[in-house]
């Protein structure tokens, strides 16, 4: 059958991982109503017969999409939980992070001035590589590591790009500078990523005795780096630069990481040859000057004012999941939560409209509580209100018609205790001819004259409203009259 190939095919089919979570839920809520939502056909009928436009095409052409329904909803309920089971199985989107290297309070207005001229290229590569030895110390100082964690490197390189770009920086000056590859946010200095392991590290304790603080002066810069050159040519060798440039700023950031803000920009200064590394006005992307304050929960030096660092101690800022997969799974939830209030809707109005003896409960509550017990007094053989499905049987299925009127058809209907009776199907009646029609019920039940038919009850069921009167056998006053009247007129016209 097609909905076996239909199957088939879909089962060949890989969904991607790299699928949005629109699209998932689209083909989800499309899954789940061919499955689960009844088919239309009963309602095609009714409705097509008075929907001439674009909406009784469409009707009919579902009408025609749901005559299998058995073999549909078997079918694609298997391919519906295949797919749920592809979707369980799909890797989470990645999670992203802020990166925790902070370079607030750097002085890039010099750097991008530099960066802009061919010639200072070289200078412009060690301001960018003192900025991130900078931040990675202090991040040291909070995590006890060489810089960030692996997988954060491209969120940092991408972040940090962005910000010196904005802070007038050329776009190309991190791409000739090699930031990423030889300017790195995460050290790995021969298999050491912590400042414990540079520490313990043979010989490095002869480089941490030769930088001590203060190194300010020109002699104690030059003997700090010649034992820091040694150290690392013992370590790395001299013929691998780019990593002899990676270990010489673990070793910054290891013998930084436990010393004040102004020490780590006297290490800098000396390590990178970098004048004016930070300066005491912050600028803001847009133009504006404004200072930096210090946080009055701790007591900052003014170093660290002067740098722009968080105060609170606590550089590492807390990851977040992103908003794009939190709005794709409510949107989910709510498309699947409106999609079953419709299904649930859609097949409880199904179930009234198949089922004969449901009534219709809307409709009867217009007719007022003292008014059904004010039926219920008399005798029930006199009065009663009938069902829906007995007047349909007594009519034979509404096809003893016996005469039609303004405001309706009439029928003659036989019960089965062998009663004949009269049954006037009332036209189409509006919620607001509900108190109307109970009120003429009430009003005839009252009536009782040999001159005037007697009314024996009622039914207002699925939007029907019947009145039962006493039957007439030999006919209607009407009929009687228009028979005497003829005769008459044979009579005179024939002589």
């Amino acid at each position: 059958s097609p909905y076996t190939s239909l199957s088939l095919s879909l089962s060949k089919v890989a969904f991607p991982s790299s699928l949005p979570p629109h699209e998932l839920t689209s083909l989800f809520c499309f899954l789940v109503s061919f499955c689960f939502v009844p088919p239309f056909h009963h309602l095609a009928p009714s409705v097509s017969h008075s929907s001439r436009g674009s909406f009784g095409r469409l009707l009919s052409f579902l009408t025609s999409l749901t005559m299998a329904a058995g073999a549909r909803r078997a079918v694609l309920l298997w391919v519906l939980l295949t797919f749920l089971a592809m979707l369980l199985l799909l890797p989470l989107p990645p999670v992203t992070a802020d990166c925790p290297l902070d370079l607030s309070g750097s002085n890039f207005t010099l750097a991008a001035s530099l960066c802009s001229k061919k010639e200072d290229r070289g200078k412009c590569c060690r301001y960018i590589n003192a900025f991130i030895a900078v931040s990675a110390s202090r991040y040291a100082n909070a995590t006890g590591n060489l810089g960030v964690p692996s997988n954060l490197s491209d969120t940092c390189v991408g972040s940090i790009t962005q910000t010196m770009q904005l802070y007038g920086l050329p776009q190309n000056a991190t791409l000739f500078c090699g930031f990423g590859t030889k300017i790195p946010v995460h050290y790995e200095c021969m298999e050491r990523t912590t400042v414990g392991e540079m520490l313990q590290s043979p010989e490095f304790e002869n480089v941490v005795q030769n930088c001590e603080v203060p190194v300010s002066g020109e002699a104690d810069c030059r003997k700090c780096l010649n034992a820091d050159i040694v150290y690392l040519h013992h370590l790395v060798g001299t013929d691998d630069n780019v990593t002899l440039s990676i270990c010489r700023d673990a070793a910054f950031v290891a013998l930084t990481s436990r010393v004040d803000a102004a020490t780590t920009v006297n290490f800098a200064r000396c390590f990178f040859q970098v004048d004016g590394l930070v300066s005491p006005l912050v600028s803001s992307p847009s133009g504006n000057i404004t200072e930096t304050s210090p946080s009055p929960s701790s007591a900052a030096s003014p170093d660290q004012a002067l740098l722009g660092l968080p105060q609170d101690g606590n550089h590492n800022h807390p990851y977040h999941l992103t908003l794009i997969p939190g709005i794709g799974i409510g949107v989910t939830l709510f498309a699947f939560v409106v999609l079953m209030v419709l299904v649930v809707l859609i097949r409880k109005k199904s179930k009234e409209l198949d089922d004969p003896d449901n009534l219709d409960k809307a409709s009867s509550k217009a007719f007022s509580a003292w008014t059904t017990r004010k039926f219920q007094q008399g005798s029930a053989a006199m009065f009663r209100k009938f069902s829906y499905k007995e007047i349909k049987k007594a009519t034979d299925n509404f096809t003893t018609v016996i005469g039609e009127g303004g405001f309706g058809v009439v029928y003659k209907a036989q019960f089965s205790d062998g009663s004949v009776v009269a049954v006037k199907r009332m036209n189409k009646v509006s919620e607001q001819g509900e108190d109307e029609f109970c009120k003429e019920i009430e009003l005839l039940a009252r009536l009782h004259h040999r001159h005037l038919v007697a009314l024996r009850g009622f039914c207002a069921e699925k939007h029907e409203r019947f009145l039962v009167y006493e039957y007439m056998a030999n006919g209607s006053l009407k009929d009687n009259l228009h028979c005497m009247y003829f005769f008459l007129a044979i009579s005179v016209l024939f002589g």
